[in-house]
C-alpha cells in the first residue's frame, strides 16, 4: 500500500534553506516566535501552516530555495 502523508512541519534547517538564511539567523528568527513551533525528540519543528501565514504577512524575508513542503519523506 502506497500511502501519501501531507507534511505538516519542517525542521529549522529546512526553513533556513527555504529563506536562504544560515543556522544562526534561522534560530534567531524562531526565537522571535513569529510562527508555531513544536518539539519532537528534543528538536524544534516549525508548523508549515503557521509559517505560511507568517510569510504571507511579512515582507522582509523571501523564499529563495525550492523545498518540497507538501509530502513527508
Amino acid at each position: 500500500m502506497n500511502e501519501h502523508r501531507v507534511k505538516t512541519s519542517m525542521s529549522v534547517m529546512e526553513m533556513g534553506k527555504l529563506l536562504g538564511i544560515g543556522k544562526t539567523d534561522a534560530y534567531w528568527l524562531i526565537k522571535k516566535k513569529p510562527f508555531e513551533i513544536i518539539i519532537v525528540d528534543k528538536k524544534k519543528r516549525i508548523m508549515i501552516g503557521s509559517f505560511e501565514k507568517w510569510y504571507a504577512a511579512q515582507s522582509h524575508y523571501h523564499k529563495v530555495a525550492s523545498v518540497d513542503l507538501g509530502k513527508e519523506e
